[in-house]
């Protein structure tokens, strides 16, 4: 008398995963609700604020606006950069603490070695769980980050929207990050089999990831160079300026400091530019790039992401024992 083992199909591997990460995804969900709450009830006093001092919608080069902007920021200046710092780094840890656990558990609790006699295998046992964890997190992620740049928004309009906190805290770049330093903590659970060790990992990486993505973001695309005849501040632009430098009038460069240098202060170097002969050029990258950029972004995270979960499933499927 012979047995036959039926391999479960993919949803049922997919259902199984979902009911064997349910505990952990269901934190997950809670969490990112409370903090999806904080933000609503917040964003609300900072939008409010706003409104009361008169800086939304006004323009930057005026001076009555730039008062306007002091007084807000006076009051919520504070608020506005701990909260938006929290986010900045918070929502690449999410990542560390889905992913790390998603195998390490398993191997310390020596569970591994009766889920994949079920029929289904290690390979598709963990791709399973790849997929399903991964796809809560991304959907989540991305609910999170439509509220977060709604509460971010007093921040775009001071800085623009290329400004590190508000930049990383959109839904594209957001998500992209998330999965990467996910798919990071998940391959480090497969091969350090320890919960706590390998959130540290995805931890830390949540922090090197985001400073690696705003020193490479500049560059996705060729900057633009422009030839500028005032130092004073432009009106509502937010390009995003990169190197800035002076010519004399003979056409020799050099630096800013230099010339404040050479006129004796801002006053002085600005009738330089207005009637002296020098110039100001910058390179800088156009506002209307911001989802372009995004998209780069979000493109080349999530790719990396991919291949981190395809190397995890290779290290389980020949090196987990």
């Amino acid at each position: 008398m012979s047995s036959t083992t039926i391999a479960p199909s993919r949803s049922a591997v997919l259902r199984a995963a979902g009911l064997r990460h349910r505990p952990s995804l269901r934190t997950l969900l809670l969490v990112l609700a409370a903090l999806a709450a904080l933000l609503a009830v917040t964003g609300y006093r900072l939008h409010a604020g706003l409104d009361r001092s008169g800086a939304g919608g006004c323009d930057m080069a005026l001076r009555a606006c730039n008062e306007h902007w002091k007084e807000f920021l006076r009051g919520y200046g504070a608020e506005l950069a701990f909260g938006g710092n929290v986010t900045y780094f918070l929502g690449g840890a999410l990542g560390a603490f889905v992913g790390a656990p998603l195998l390490a558990r398993e191997f310390e609790h020596g569970t591994v070695r009766f889920a994949w006699t079920q029929g289904a295998g290690r390979t598709r046992w963990t791709v399973g769980g790849l997929l399903v964890a991964g796809g809560v997190l991304a959907v989540a992620t991305a609910l999170l980050a439509t509220v977060l740049r709604w509460w971010i928004a007093p921040l775009a309009a001071e800085s623009g929207r290329f400004s590190p906190l508000v930049f990383a805290s959109a839904p594209p770049a957001l998500v992209g990050r998330v999965l990467l330093v996910f798919a990071l903590s998940a391959l480090a659970g497969a091969v350090l089999r320890r919960t706590v060790v390998a959130v540290g990992v995805g931890v830390v990486a949540s922090v090197v990831t985001t400073l690696v993505a705003e020193s490479l973001r500049f560059h996705y695309l060729p900057p633009l160079q422009d030839t500028v005849h005032t130092l004073a501040q432009s009106s509502v632009d937010h390009r995003w300026e990169g190197a800035v430098w002076a010519t004399d009038p003979g056409g020799a460069r050099l630096d800013l400091g230099r010339l404040y240098d050479l006129a004796g202060d801002y006053y002085g170097a600005q009738k330089l530019v207005t009637d002296g002969g020098y110039s100001v050029h910058e390179t800088y990258q156009p506002d209307g790039r911001y989802w372009p950029f995004q998209l780069i972004e979000f493109g080349w995270t999530t790719l990396l992401a991919v291949v981190l979960c395809a190397v995890t499933v290779r290290w389980v499927r020949r090196r987990a024992a």
